[in-house]
C-alpha cells in the first residue's frame, strides 16, 4: 500500500507540473500576441475546410487574432468570412445545417459544368461587395487558367473573387473577372502563405488534407475528386514549408471533399488539434 500511496502521488506531481507548464506556455503566447502582427493561410480541401472553423476558436482562445488572412477554396470561404466578421460559432452554425448541394447550390450550367448560385448568394447577403470593406485585410488565391498560374486577388469583387477560388476544376464553371477566366487556387498553390509575405511578423498555416489517404474511385465523379486531392496536397508543400507554423489535423476516408455532414467532427477536430499544436509551437519556442 505505501509503495502504490507513493505512485499516486508522483504521478499526481507529475500530472500538476504538466498542467503548469501548459498555462505558462498559453500564458507566455498570449502576452506575446499582443506584440505580434499574424498572418493565417487557409488551404483548401472542400468540406474538410469546417476544420478550419475550430482551428480558428482555438486560436482565439489562445489570443491570436490574425491581422491578415490568406484563402483557398473553402479556406477562402472560411477566410472571406472570418474577415467579415462572422465569429467561429456562426460559422459553424451555418455549416450544420448545409449539405453539399445546398451550400453551393449546384446547378447545370449552359456549358455542362456546375454554378454555384447559394454559395454567390450567401456571400452576397454576408459580406460587402469589396475587398476594402472588410474589417480584416484578405486575399484569397486562384488560378488563372489561361496563363496556367495562379494569382492572389485582394481588390475589387470580393464575392466574385471567392466564388472563383473555390471553384473546383472539371465540377464547376471558371468564374470569369476583368475578361480573366479564373478556377480553384488549389490546382496551383494549395495554402496561400506566400501572398501573406511582408504583410505580417509570422505566418501560421492550416493544412486539412494532412495524411489524406486515397478513396474508392468507383465513377467519373469519384476519380475527379481524388485526382483534385492528389493535386492539392502536391500544391500544399510550398505552402506549409513558407509559414512559421503548420497547423495540420489529420484527415482520412471518413472525410469526404463533399460531405459536410460531419461538420461537428470536423469542427472539434480542427479546435483540438489547434489548441495542441499552438502550445506545441511557443513550448518549443
Amino acid at each position: 500500500m505505501c509503495s502504490f500511496s507513493r505512485y499516486c502521488k508522483i504521478r499526481a506531481k507529475i500530472r500538476e507540473k504538466n498542467r503548469i507548464h501548459h498555462l505558462r506556455a498559453i500564458f507566455v503566447l498570449m502576452t506575446a500576441n499582443k506584440k505580434i502582427r499574424w498572418g493565417l493561410a487557409l488551404g483548401g480541401g472542400g468540406a474538410r475546410g469546417v476544420t478550419h472553423v475550430g482551428v480558428l476558436k482555438a486560436l482565439e482562445e489562445s489570443g491570436i487574432r490574425p491581422s491578415v488572412i490568406a484563402g483557398t477554396s473553402i479556406g477562402a470561404i472560411v477566410g472571406g468570412f472570418y474577415a467579415g466578421g462572422l465569429s467561429p460559432e456562426e460559422l459553424l452554425k451555418y455549416f450544420r445545417k448545409q449539405s453539399w448541394v445546398r451550400t453551393f447550390g449546384l446547378k447545370p450550367g449552359l456549358s455542362a459544368f456546375l454554378e454555384m448560385k447559394s454559395l454567390r448568394n450567401l456571400l452576397e447577403s454576408h459580406l460587402p461587395e469589396d475587398f476594402s470593406e472588410l474589417g480584416i485585410p484578405f486575399c484569397c488565391g486562384v488560378t488563372d487558367i489561361s496563363a496556367r498560374v495562379n494569382t492572389v486577388l485582394d481588390s475589387g469583387n470580393l464575392h466574385s473573387a471567392i466564388t472563383a477560388s473555390a471553384s473546383i476544376p472539371l465540377l464547376f464553371s471558371p468564374v470569369k473577372i476583368d475578361g480573366v477566366k479564373y478556377l480553384d487556387g488549389g490546382i496551383t498553390d494549395n495554402i496561400p502563405s506566400a501572398a501573406l509575405k511582408g504583410k505580417c511578423d509570422k505566418i501560421i498555416a492550416v493544412d486539412v488534407n494532412h495524411t489524406a489517404v486515397p478513396g474508392s474511385a468507383d465513377n467519373m465523379k469519384d476519380i475527379a475528386i481524388e485526382v483534385f486531392l492528389t493535386v492539392l496536397k502536391m500544391n500544399s508543400k510550398a505552402g506549409r514549408e513558407a509559414a512559421d507554423y503548420v497547423i495540420s489535423p489529420e484527415m482520412g476516408n471518413e472525410f469526404d471533399l463533399l460531405d459536410f455532414s460531419k461538420a461537428d467532427e470536423l469542427y472539434a477536430r480542427g479546435y483540438e488539434e489547434g489548441k495542441r499544436q499552438i502550445a506545441a509551437f511557443f513550448e518549443s519556442a
